[in-house]
């Protein structure tokens, strides 16, 4: 559950960004793009109107009876679709002219029958027929009347009484953009959940990669704690088997012989005998070789490491390195130092890191596991 979780959240939280930012951006383009459509059909409208009404005042400047232009004009739009978009032709005094509609040709336009909106402005619909004048803007209904809101052109024919007018139903317009805005919204439903998925995925590798490689740096640490445990058993068993020792520290024959048991140093004037087991490590520091006892005094000897190695019992001191020499009871703790390599700490302390390299460290296993 603790590994699924974070897999859980990622998921929910990079969905519920992408579904706000393309919620948030398909409302603004949405808006936008309803004004781009108002304002286009209330100039499509004009320019339609303008073009008919033009063809009408040519067709009167060309010898046809008025009746024969109107007939004309009603026999084009007959029948058309009243519902969406369409043209028809009024008179100045509000009389229909021409309708898609038959049945509405000859109705009168009253004060009552809607109002035109323009520039904020609110106008009996009638009013702006009797001015003659051009028009556009949107024409609501009365409740009562049970119509839809309209975006209305009005084009005047010059030398009539005549005003063409352009319809587009704004409940039909607005139902073609709210189906687009659903196959959009459909859209960017579809394009979260992919990329949500994709997300998801992609963070699930990620992790998965890591989880791998914790996995395995974890496994290797417990490795090193286990082993660095076990050396820590080892030194506590080869320092109680050195104090054992110490109790019996005359070694038997020539062995007795071939290890030195005193160190002589100088101090000033002053000659020192340093019994062996009073040493805590030996170490090189500016071509000089100190001694430091366990009492923390340090001394100087004119000998190299390497010889002094040769007659120390091996026993009980260890070369860690080139500078050190360490005894085992000095020891207090071995610590992990760097990826394969140990560290040892030391008491007293060390002037310098006693670090054991790990084409040494095998060895110095099998030195505290004697």
């Amino acid at each position: 559950m603790k590994k699924v979780k974070p897999f859980i959240l990622s998921f929910i939280a990079i969905s519920i960004i992408t579904l706000a930012a393309g919620i948030g951006i398909l409302n603004y383009c949405y808006h936008t793009a309803r004004e781009a459509v108002w304002n286009s059909k209330m100039e499509s409208g004009r320019r339609e109107t303008r073009e008919i009404g033009r063809l009408l005042e040519k067709q009167l400047q060309n010898g046809l009876p008025p009746q024969k232009v109107i007939d004309n004009l009603q026999q084009s739009i007959v029948n058309t679709d009243a519902q969406s978009e369409f043209v028809c032709m009024y008179d100045t005094s509000g009389i229909e002219l021409c309708h898609p509609d038959p049945a509405l040709v000859g109705q009168k336009i009253d004060e009552d029958n809607s109002l035109l909106v323009d520039n904020s402005r609110w106008k009996p619909f009638s009013n702006i027929l009797h001015s003659g004048r051009a028009a556009a803007g949107v024409r609501r209904f009365p409740e009562a009347k049970h119509r839809s809101s309209e975006i209305v052109t009005i084009y005047p024919v010059k030398g009539t009484d005549w005003m063409v007018a352009a319809h587009t139903n704004i409940v039909v317009l607005q139902s073609q953009l709210d189906n687009l805005y659903h196959q959009f919204m459909t859209g960017i439903i579809a394009m979260v959940i992919l990329i949500s998925g994709c997300c998801y995925l992609l963070i699930w590798l990620i992790y998965k990669k890591y989880e791998e490689q914790m996995e395995e740096e974890i496994l290797r640490l417990n490795e090193e704690v286990n082993s660095l445990t076990t050396l820590n058993r080892q030194l506590e068993l080869s320092q109680k088997k050195e104090e054992q020792n110490n109790a019996t520290y005359a070694l038997p024959g020539n062995a007795a012989e071939s290890i030195r048991k005193r160190l002589i140093t100088y101090q000033r004037d002053e000659m020192i005998s340093l019994d062996v087991r009073d040493i805590a490590f030996v170490f090189l520091s500016n071509n000089s070789i100190f001694v430091q006892t366990f009492l923390n005094q340090r001394h100087t000897v004119n000998t190299s490491l390497d010889e002094l190695m040769t007659q120390l019992d091996n026993e009980i001191f260890y070369r860690a390195n080139r500078q050190f020499i360490v005894n085992v009871n000095s020891i207090k703790t071995i610590l992990i130092y760097g990826k394969n390599q140990l560290q040892l700490v030391t008491h007293p302390s060390a002037p310098e890191e006693v670090v054991i390299s790990k084409n040494r460290v095998a060895e110095f296993k099998s030195w505290l596991d004697r």
